[in-house]
This record gives C-alpha cells, structure tokens and sequence, in this order.
C-alpha cells in the first residue's frame, strides 16, 4: 500500500552507535516496508521502526538500500514479525504478497 506515514528510525551503527533518524514510509505492508532515509544503512543491519504518532514500534532488518531521486536513501526493510499494529491500517490478502515472488 502506497502510504507516506512519519517514522523514528532507531539504527545501530557497526561501530555501535544507536543513531536516531527521521524518515517517512513510501510503501507500507505487515510484513516489510520501503521507507525514505538520510543515512545508508548496511544490507542486514538491525533497525527499529517507531510510528512516533502511536509509540508502537517494530523490529526489523535492512533488505536493501539505494540512492533515492529525492536525496537520501530508499531502504527496503524485512520486519522480524508481522506488523499490523504499527501502521494503524486494514491490509487485504493481496497486500500481504505484493513485491514478493
């Protein structure tokens, strides 16, 4: 679901900095989500997402991150487990497939 939602990105950094950062989602899912960023984070590196409007947060993984037309970086982001409650939005069964083979 196409969706621009504001998110705190809690990202630890490989020399073990937690490094907090604004961004806001692109596209959103229970299962992953493609959001807007300033820094480049590693493929694999831990994350947390928090929807600063309700303080729910959500673990996850970096899939993939390339240099956005904007300025930043789009990451792709694999979350340790479903998350319904964080985005605060009805998903249908084809939602739940949609960029995955």
């Amino acid at each position: 679901m196409w969706l621009q939602i504001p998110v705190l990105i809690h990202l630890r950094m490989p020399d073990g900095r937690l490094l907090r950062q604004d961004g806001f989602t692109i596209l959103i899912n229970e299962q992953w989500c493609l959001v807007q960023m300033e820094t480049k984070p590693e493929r694999g590196q831990p994350l947390t997402l928090e929807n600063p409007k309700s303080g729910i947060e959500q673990s996850g993984r970096v899939v993939e991150a390339e240099r956005s037309r904007e300025g930043g970086y789009a990451v792709a982001i694999e979350f340790d487990r479903v998350a319904r409650e964080l985005w605060s939005a009805v998903f249908s069964p084809k939602d739940r497939h949609v960029g995955r083979s």
